[in-house]
């Protein structure tokens, strides 16, 4: 099997990776729907959420982040070596070790969760604290099996199979929203929910091993030069978790923040994040997961090669992130009030809902950028320049949330998370030039961005042009109602964002747009 990609492969391979991931969150959309229906806006709200993103919050240590970024590198280097038994041996010194880490943290929360919860949640009620309690107990574990899961993606990325590590995810959703439907129907506890999450995760995790199997690897015998090759990934580990534990302490440093505001304020700044997710997880992430192992090899064998793939995936996720990020702007209002908290919650938290979907949004570029640049460091065995910039990022954003939540509240710490943002991409370049000797071709790019912003605002100005003309066209017929505010809506906005899609990619020529991954 040929390991190495060619662009059309790395296209391939991300639109697969987010074609899953894309109808995981189709389906996270509708588990989100259904989760507001059956838990409203309020205490238990706020309660489960916080529950759910504690164990989350540990999964992009040992699942998204610190470890697959040291594990994947080690791992793809063994396998393009052909020393299988050594990187069976990796795998079953990695799982002992951070699954025997996980599984000390699942008894500690298990024995300790109101402690936790004071340390996360400092702000909560007595009725929150009640709620939150067995709901984390129930859910931490979940963090074993995802973590399990990402180990075992980390091998099936070494030799380009993504399917099932963008899959997983839709497993997951799939028992979510059955669990919820169950609970709705029998009027079911919140408990009830979270045992199912834990269903979830399980049956995502044997679907990881049962293909893990299947390309013939195993958990093999541990000898010296696997230990060699841990030593390796704990040595790349150790500085990362340092960076990614900065962020996931600032996060939850962010929650403790937000569960001083009057009750609802958590779920709404978790409702207002999930939609500015929905393109970080459908192509940031997938385009990271699929250019890891990709970007691995090209710095062995040619490093001079990544300052043009650096240029050209800025280029790519420029032209595809600015219209996404405009179209959630322009569909914020719709999303909340005809969609997620229709008839769940008043005006005012619709609104509020809306401007933290936008103000998240803003920074939606940022987001997917820095997903693919640390991953351009990993792949030079770098994780503690990233870190480096990582924490000072943290500390703009810590530092943002503060003064953002006395003057603005919930806005002021999704504006923080946003321009903290900013910064972590400002750093990742600079560092990227200052230590690595990279070129950016910044000429190249900003002569880039120039045309395709005329062409996205001319764009823009024919949607609107239509959309406002549909209207003006309806104002005085029955159906009125229904396009404005029904859900009627959506079958006037998804054809128009089609069309807009449309002209974009086929008028890129007439604007002199060229964009490497997408030539022929």
């Amino acid at each position: 099997m040929s390991l190495q990609l060619n662009k059309r492969s790395i296209l391939r391979k991300t639109a697969q990776f987010g074609g899953l991931t894309f109808i995981s969150r189709v389906l996270g959309m509708i588990r989100d729907l259904f989760l507001i229906k059956f838990l409203g806006v309020g205490a238990i709200s706020d309660a489960f959420i916080i529950a759910f993103k504690i164990p989350n919050f540990l999964r992009r240590i040992f699942a998204e982040g610190a470890l697959s970024a040291a594990f994947v590198p080690v791992f793809v280097r063994k396998v393009k070596k052909k020393e299988l038994d050594n990187a069976n041996g990796l795998m079953s010194a990695s799982f002992l070790f951070f699954e025997g880490i996980v599984f000390l943290l699942c008894l500690v929360v298990f024995l300790y969760p109101q402690l936790i919860l004071k340390i996360v949640a400092t702000g909560f009620s007595e009725e929150q604290m009640s709620y939150a309690i067995p709901c984390l107990q129930i859910l931490f574990p979940f963090i074993f099996f995802v973590s399990s899961s990402a180990l075992l993606a980390g091998a099936l990325n070494s030799v380009n199979h993504f399917f099932v590590p963008a899959f997983g995810p839709a497993i997951l959703n799939l028992v979510f929203i059955l669990t919820l439907l169950l609970c709705l129907q029998f009027n079911l506890s919140i408990y009830f929910l979270c045992a199912g999450i834990l269903v979830g995760g399980f049956l995502q995790f044997l679907l990881h091993f049962i293909v893990y199997l299947k390309y013939n690897f195993k958990f093999g015998a541990i000898d010296k030069q696997s230990i060699e090759a841990f030593k390796e990934v704990l040595k790349k580990f150790l500085p990362t978790l340092v960076g990614v534990g900065i962020i996931e302490i600032n996060l939850l440093v962010d929650i403790n923040i937000a569960s001083f505001l009057p009750e609802g304020s958590v779920s709404l700044l978790d409702y207002g994040s999930r939609f500015m997710r929905i393109p970080v997880g459908v192509f940031a992430v997938g385009f990271a997961t699929v250019l890891l192992p990709h970007f691995s090899r090209y710095a062995l064998y040619a490093p001079k090669r990544l300052n043009f793939y650096v240029l050209e995936v800025t280029k790519l996720v420029s032209w595809l992130i600015i219209p996404a990020m405009l179209f959630l702007m322009f569909i914020s209002d719709g999303i909340f009030s005809i969609v997620m908290l229709n008839k769940k919650a008043n005006l005012q938290d619709v609104w509020i809902a809306k401007w933290i979907l936008i103000i998240y949004s803003a920074g939606l570029v940022f987001f997917c950028l820095n997903k693919i640049l640390v991953n351009v460091f990993y792949s030079l065995h770098d994780t503690r320049t990233p870190t480096f910039a990582l924490a000072i990022s943290t500390v703009v954003n810590f530092i943002g949330n503060i003064i953002g939540m006395k003057l603005w509240g919930v806005f002021g710490i999704a504006g923080s998370t946003s321009f903290s943002a900013l910064v972590l991409t400002y750093l990742l370049f600079i560092f990227l030039r200052k230590k690595h000797k990279f070129r950016f071709y910044s000429a190249n790019y900003f002569n880039f961005l120039g045309r395709y912003v005329l062409q996205v605002l001319l764009v823009c100005t024919l949607f609107l042009i239509l959309y406002l003309s549909f209207f003006k066209f309806l104002c005085c017929t029955d159906l009125y109602q229904f396009f404005y505010s029904g859900w009627g809506y959506w079958f006037l906005v998804f054809p128009l964002a089609a069309l807009a899609g449309g002209l974009i990619f086929f008028g890129k020529k007439f604007f002199g747009i060229k964009l490497y991954f997408l030539s022929k």
